[in-house]
């Protein structure tokens, strides 16, 4: 094994995984917000949702990648990142098609409801 080319895969993984969820956080937790009840519970989901994402990807990297002696560095690093998206789309399919499922409860409730009646 070469420690330089795993510490490195894992780094690129890293890096790859945590821009990403940098990139969503904001959108993330509004719309997070919309279907908790508290903020604690919505930090909750949120921080779930990271840990998801960054352990998938490295587990992923771990399991598959590359990092042996001879190996093209150039080849280990575009599998690193091949996997770490992966992980990635993994992770946001996941959280989204949950957000999306609970969106469409939350619709049809209202929906069905109807709108609500000022009272005398």
């Amino acid at each position: 094994m070469n420690p330089e080319l795993f510490f490195a895969s894992l780094a690129v993984t890293l890096g790859v995984v945590l821009t990403a969820l940098a990139y969503l956080r904001g959108a993330t937790r509004r719309v997070i917000l919309e279907f908790c009840e508290s903020d604690a519970a919505a930090e909750f989901w949120l921080r779930s949702s990271d840990v998801l994402a960054v352990s998938g990807a490295l587990i992923l990297v771990l399991t598959f990648g590359m990092s042996y002696e001879g190996i093209d560095w150039l080849r280990a690093m575009r599998l690193s990142i091949g996997l770490a998206l992966a992980g990635l789309f993994v992770a946001v399919l996941f959280v989204s098609s949950s957000v999306w499922r609970n969106g469409i409860r939350v619709r049809d409730a209202a929906m069905t409801s109807g709108p609500s009646e000022p009272s005398a």
